[in-house]
């Protein structure tokens, strides 16, 4: 019986480990360089750099999951921000804040 329990539970660690992916979150002030949509108004992204990174000349792309946060976020300006990333896909924006 304790064989069987401990096998079980090993199963379900690498079961665990492997469905799970590494998540990234960021917090940081960004800069919008500029706004989207798809043509069929389902996905809102921004696209924006870290001004206090190197390379901030590369910006990089966030999908605003709330279209009343996405039209209020305006143009080159400068924000507070948290996004994240599980895995390979895109950036999502979690929290957004405008800096004076």
């Amino acid at each position: 019986m304790k064989r069987l329990l401990g096998l079980f539970i090993i199963l379900m660690l690498l079961t665990l480990t492997s469905c799970g992916q590494i998540q990234n979150s960021i917090s940081s002030i960004i800069i919008v360089t500029d706004k989207g949509h798809s043509e069929d108004n389902k996905e809102y992204w921004i696209t924006a750099y870290d001004p206090n990174k190197e390379g901030k000349t590369d910006p990089f792309k966030v999908i605003v999951e709330e279209v009343m946060v996405w039209n209020l976020i305006e143009e080159n300006k400068e924000y507070f921000s948290t996004y994240a990333k599980e895995g390979e896909s895109p950036w999502l924006l979690e929290q957004i804040e405008f800096v004076k």
